[in-house]
């Protein structure tokens, strides 16, 4: 992991390894990523738990970072969520969301492809985290993170060809803090950062369970 012997942005080397394993694509099985977002999602929470550090370590990373303002993209393959995602709808995504600045990128079958049912989605962003420095895709890939609790709205749709549809969502202010920055208070003492990142994660979980 040479991204994270001398990591970029004031994170430790901790940190930037939990964004680099993040990233990763594993040979052979299941990626962490996948791993995670299906325990952010699914209706039994007692399967966070075993994420519990690793949340706090990733989660503490992504804050450190640069907040992103622009337009980044999502693909999702052989799903037409059109229906889910009405005009005017607001909702938060609950799962770490991945998602690039270079459209070119999804036309690989990782990602969207070319051909078969898929939804794009074009996000006005506010809050993203460009994860480049840190990533194992260093050079390709241009990813931006949307954190777990980021609120939207849905602007509109677009069907362009059969079996391609576009959703366009903005990025918006949730009716309430939906999750707790740990760097809340910049004066603070060490133990007193680490019981607020702790609180933070605390929240973050305890939030899904009542908006999920």
């Amino acid at each position: 992991m040479h991204n994270c012997q001398s990591p970029a942005e004031g994170l430790t080397h901790n940190e930037s390894a939990s964004i680099y394993l993040y990233t990763m694509v594993f040979d052979g099985g299941p990626s962490l990523y996948l791993l995670l977002n299906e325990s952010l999602r699914v209706e039994n929470r007692g399967k966070l738990i075993p994420w519990f550090s690793f949340l706090k370590l990733f989660l503490t990373a992504l804050h450190k970072l640069p907040s992103y303002s622009g337009i980044v993209w999502r693909g999702i393959r052989g799903v037409d969520l059109s229906s889910k995602y009405k005009a005017g709808t607001k909702f938060a995504w609950w799962g770490v969301s991945s998602c690039t600045t270079h459209i070119e990128v999804l036309e690989s079958e990782q990602f969207l492809g070319k051909y078969g049912q898929r939804t794009l989605f074009s996000i006005e962003c506010i809050n993203g985290k460009s994860v480049v420095k840190h990533s194992y895709f260093k050079n390709s890939e241009k990813e931006i993170i949307l954190m777990p609790g980021s609120y939207f709205e849905v602007m509109g749709q677009l069907n362009p060809i059969p079996e391609l549809q576009i959703i366009q969502l903005k990025e918006i202010t949730p009716p309430i803090a939906l999750v707790k920055s740990p760097f809340s208070k910049s004066t603070e003492s060490a133990s007193n950062k680490t019981s607020s990142i702790t609180e933070g994660l605390k929240g973050f979980i305890f939030l899904i369970i009542i908006f999920f």
